[in-house]
């Protein structure tokens, strides 16, 4: 009951804004932090929700006398603006994990939670080796079934990670991830997989072949039960001789990831650069289009925002959001709003291609420079056309990777702030 009178005021919230409000001005509630034990570091956050429509925080923490990661999670209360009881998933401890590739929660249908987690093979000489690990609770969490490998390859020679998760519209859990078990190929492959009565992750398939190595992936299901999927890859242009580029690409199933469209290139920005980039695309859809944003350093450095309508073959021209934003995050809250998470920091002199000290398969390098006082901030994009960021994080701490959740009209956005010699979550809600 309480759930429902906190969705009803947040509708007459929006409501009365319309008619209260000066147009391009929002509600936000206060900053919060999700724990302040100062015994544990937080980072690597990422928003799901789960089989009731609940929005669910997960993020990887480290207890800073053990040294030891876990992965954790904690549901949101939308009558308190508050998360609730910590979970750690057993199993999980000493999880690589990094802002590009997160670990992760997802829900089936029938309430059942998958944890997805990657973890190194540290005797393995390639130091990027690795595998994806997923385990089980049908009780809430309270007990958990053993690791078990996402892939059908268990070799432990290559890397595996920058996987994404989502419910699928059969009500199984689908998984896509950037696989390296294939060395005749340049870059990765690109894999999908999906749960089945059994509880585990069947069914793999191969996507692509030929993504960049080390950039967040997006699986995103429409309220139709489409499935989109959007990620660098890597592409051989003829206006370029044949020079290799990473542009962001796309595709879709409409059979619960049976088959999957041929790619297609979301914006044809002939990035050439012979390094990984470690910054993902960001999909939303609402009422039928499909909206993109990503950075990129071909034909300017900077965020890029797009949007196709479903049914379309192509994406509309790129425009640009801002040349200062990185590692974007979107939610769709109406048919024509979209409102897309960054943060906000200069370029690193040395190197303004959004990368730096970049690798095959590894891990974030946290390519934009550490200034102090790097904002979050919240970029609307109302009906096609950017309106003015509005700054969600304190003034003079440094803030990055940001997730997003639409919740009931409203938007919940949290974000990693550096606090000493640890990490915090932050996070705020805001509606119009």
């Amino acid at each position: 009951m309480k759930r429902i009178q906190r969705i009803l005021t947040i509708l007459l919230a929006s409501i009365l804004s319309a008619c209260s409000t000066p147009p391009g001005q929002h509600h936000i509630d206060a900053e919060k932090t999700l724990s302040a034990s100062p015994d544990f570091s937080a980072d690597c956050p990422y928003f799901s929700f789960d089989h009731m429509g609940n929005p669910v925080l997960c993020w990887t923490e480290k207890n800073l006398s053990e040294g030891v990661t876990r992965l954790a999670f904690a549901r949101y209360d939308i009558t308190t603006g508050a998360f609730g009881t910590r979970i750690v998933v057993p199993g999980s401890e000493g999880i690589r994990a990094s802002p590009e590739s997160t670990g992760k929660i997802a829900f089936k249908s029938d309430g059942t939670i998958i944890a997805v987690f990657a973890k190194p093979f540290p005797e393995e000489k390639n130091p990027f080796a690795g595998a994806i690990y997923y385990s089980l609770s049908s009780d809430a969490g309270a007990s958990w079934s053993p690791p078990r490998f996402l892939h059908s390859d268990t070799s432990h020679h290559y890397g595996r990670n920058f996987f994404d998760l989502a419910q699928l519209g059969n009500g199984e859990v689908g998984a896509v991830w950037l696989d390296g078990r294939d060395q005749s190929i340049e870059g990765s492959a690109l894999y999908f997989s999906s749960t089945g009565s059994s509880g585990g992750f069947t069914n793999e398939t191969i996507v692509h072949s030929g993504t960049c190595e080390c950039c967040r992936t997006d699986l995103l299901v429409d309220k139709n039960g489409m499935i989109h999927v959007a990620y660098r890859s890597l592409t051989y242009p003829s206006s370029l001789a044949g020079k290799q580029v990473r542009d962001m690409a796309y595709v879709h199933s409409t059979d619960n990831g049976k088959t999957f469209s041929p790619e297609s290139v979301i914006s044809p920005d002939h990035w050439a650069i012979q390094a990984c980039p470690h910054t993902g695309p960001a999909l939303a859809w609402e009422n039928g289009r499909l909206h993109a944003i990503w950075f990129t350093a071909g034909g300017g450095a900077g965020l890029y925002y797009t949007s196709m309508q479903i049914g379309s073959s192509t994406f509309n021209n790129r425009q640009m959001l801002t040349e200062t934003g990185s590692h974007p995050q979107a939610a769709a809250i109406g048919p024509d709003t979209v409102y897309v998470v960054y943060e906000n920091r200069s370029m690193d002199p040395p190197n303004r291609h959004g990368m730096a000290g970049g690798n095959r398969h590894g891990q974030d390098q946290h390519e934009i420079s550490h200034t102090s006082g790097s904002p979050i901030l919240l970029h609307p994009v109302i009906n096609g056309i950017p309106a003015e960021p509005i700054r969600l994080s304190s003034d003079g701490t440094h803030n990055h990777h940001p997730v997003i959740a639409n919740v009931a009209g409203s938007v919940l956005v949290a974000w990693v702030c550096e606090d000493g010699n640890r990490s915090t979550i932050r996070y705020r809600a805001l509606w119009p």
